[in-house]
């Protein structure tokens, strides 16, 4: 591969930021853990120009397509969890804010330019918890989906076809309960 080639983003790496840190993003020097005083816990210090690393949360956004109430859902084309099911969505770009991301997302991811609109949830997974989710709903657009690098699969399922036991990540999880548990009516009291 040349310099310059362009290369497909992997996730995994993107993962183990910001615990592996190791060299400063102003000046290049190694990192290493101090002590640092009023917050009583350790941050990532530059041993040059003694940059704090103070990192945040990653902000993904997404979409629950849905149409004749079904969920529009892709079957993951790259890794991590290639093969499994979850909706169109990705990273957040600096200075983009969640909605335009989730509306991009969904057209890189299946082609469809979609009517945004209300928020459905913010979903966290306690084992990735630098990862947060914001989640839409949103309408279909003119176009059918279809399949790109990112979606080897792409299909409309109803809330109770949903493939449970073949979801990619716990925040996919987490968004379909709360849009299964949006769909279902109200007891009504007797």
């Amino acid at each position: 591969m040349k310099k310059h080639d362009p290369i497909h983003p992997n996730h995994g790496v993107q993962r183990d930021y910001p615990a592996k840190v190791k060299f400063c993003p102003l000046c290049g020097a190694a990192m290493e853990s101090r002590m640092l005083m009023l917050e009583n816990g350790e941050r990532k210090v530059c041993t040059r120009c003694s940059f704090v690393l103070f990192p945040g949360p990653k902000l993904v956004a997404g979409c629950f397509v849905i149409d004749d109430g079904r969920v529009l859902l892709l079957r993951r084309g790259i890794e991590p969890a290639v093969g499994r099911w979850t909706f169109p969505g990705g990273y957040v770009d600096f200075g983009e804010n969640s909605a335009d991301a989730a509306i991009r997302e969904t057209l890189e991811e299946v082609g469809m330019r979609v009517a945004l609109g209300p928020l459905l949830g913010v979903f966290t997974d306690s084992m990735t918890p630098a990862i947060t989710v914001v989640v839409y709903l949103a309408r279909p657009g003119k176009e059918p989906p279809s399949k790109s690098d990112e979606a080897s699969e792409v299909r409309y399922f109803a809330r109770d076809d949903i493939p449970w036991h073949d979801v990619a990540f716990p925040t996919t999880t987490d968004a379909l309960t709360a849009w299964v548990a949006s769909t279902r009516k109200p007891r009504q009291s007797s």
